[in-house]
């Protein structure tokens, strides 16, 4: 009988937790699966970058480049999708001469992953150079670009780019580690701030960093970038 009269209240106890529990994660809100996503996902990145030059003179003299800029990417559709992006740079050398790019990424293809994550191949048209270094002439970019949450505090990405510089011979350096393009990058990258859910979308939000290797003017460029990253899916 003592065990019956005490037995009825704590189960009523523990239900009761258990559905103040329930509503506290409704209130939250979690994550949507990719499957439930309306429009897509995307990620904006405002940037600093410095890059060190292995060899100045094969650069014409430069030895060094400082830029900042932003870069966003996206992808419009639930798991898989249409992919898209554009990027702008400005910036000074350090033979000296002032530095410039824009890229646009009308057209790519590419796979949701995770809350805010993707894989994806984007293909575009842009202009960039250091002036009195590294000739200001069109270029034809391509990239594979890996976004992926590891939790809710951490995402990492990874991106392997090519260029193609066609109206100017001096940047046709092909022979590097891509000798079917004219310059190539590797990069890693990291995010640490908060992932979480916010109505029907999930936010990401925190302090970015890239290491990066690029192969341009048949020489090499070691970069380290630092800034903020903003990610939303829905």
């Amino acid at each position: 009988m003592s065990t019956a009269r005490f037995g009825k209240p704590l189960l009523a106890g523990l239900a009761f937790a258990a559905a103040l529990a329930s509503l506290s994660a409704s209130a939250r809100g979690e994550p949507r699966p990719v499957e439930e996503r309306n429009y897509g996902v995307g990620s904006t990145t405002m940037f600093l970058r410095y890059a060190h030059v292995r060899d100045s003179e094969q650069a014409a003299g430069l030895s060094g480049l400082v830029m900042g800029g932003l870069a966003a990417r996206g992808v419009y559709g639930k798991r898989f999708g249409y992919a898209f992006g554009a990027g702008l740079e400005l910036g000074a050398g350090g033979a000296p001469g002032f530095g410039f790019g824009f890229e646009l990424y009308p057209a790519g293809f590419a796979v949701a992953i995770g809350p805010t994550g993707f894989f994806g191949a984007f293909m575009g048209i842009g202009v960039n150079g250091v002036t009195g270094r590294v000739p200001m002439t069109l270029v034809l970019p391509a990239e594979l670009r890996l976004e992926l949450d590891v939790t809710e505090r951490a995402r990492i990405g990874a991106l392997f780019a090519v260029n193609w510089t066609p109206a100017d011979d001096v940047r046709q350096s092909r022979g590097g580690l891509v000798p079917f393009a004219d310059e190539n990058t590797m990069a890693l990258m990291a995010r640490f701030g908060k992932t979480f859910p916010k109505y029907d979308t999930v936010m990401g939000r925190g302090y970015f960093f890239r290491l990066e290797r690029r192969e341009q003017m048949r020489t090499v460029f070691l970069g380290f970038s630092f800034g903020v990253e903003i990610e939303a899916a829905n």
